[in-house]
């Protein structure tokens, strides 16, 4: 298989090993049962955070270790995280159901025609402290969202936000500031 062979070895036993993580993930039924979880195999969270049940990519790239999440954290049903770069989340973020954050951009296969216009890149994502997240918004690699700022449901956020705005649309635009 042509994705096989894109693979190391080590990143293809990484994946192997995460995919089964992931069903076991999956079976774990209240949040602090999956917060022990994660801790274990390498994230690193602070205390009374809440993770409902979400999903991961490309553990095999960056792992658990990618993860960090400060305390007073709530992650809600169906949030996706891509962990081919870091993602953090300070102190007293909370991310409704369905928040995608991706840390990484890649067209395909090494050969596919669109990859010399659109090379493979990655970068981490940081929410600050105090920042909500709307339910099914997009944060896409290297954005950064300022402290106590509030991404409007469904946004887009592609690029920085500063702190304490009120940001909206596709692709986030700042709405008003918040005093």
């Amino acid at each position: 298989m042509k994705a096989i062979n894109e693979l190391s070895i080590r990143e293809l036993a990484k994946f192997v090993f995460f995919s089964f993580w992931q069903t076991i993930f999956n079976l774990l039924l209240f949040s602090p049962l999956r917060v022990c979880f994660l801790r274990i195999f390498g994230a690193k969270i602070g205390k009374d955070v809440v993770v409902d049940k979400i999903d991961f990519t490309n553990l095999h790239k960056k792992g658990l270790r990618g993860l960090k999440v400060g305390s007073e954290c709530f992650v809600g049903r169906g949030v996706f995280f891509d962990l081919t770069q870091s993602i953090v989340l300070e102190d007293k973020v909370t991310l409704a159901p369905g928040v995608m954050i991706l840390t990484h951009l890649n067209v395909g296969y090494q050969n596919h025609p669109l990859i010399k216009y659109f090379p493979k890149s990655s970068s981490e994502v940081v929410i600050k402290k105090g920042t909500f997240v709307g339910a099914r918004s997009i944060i896409l690699a290297g954005a950064t969202i300022g402290e106590e700022s509030f991404i409007g449901a469904g946004a887009l956020v592609a690029k920085q936000i500063p702190s304490r705005v009120l940001a909206a649309g596709i692709p986030a635009q700042i709405i008003r500031e918040i005093k």
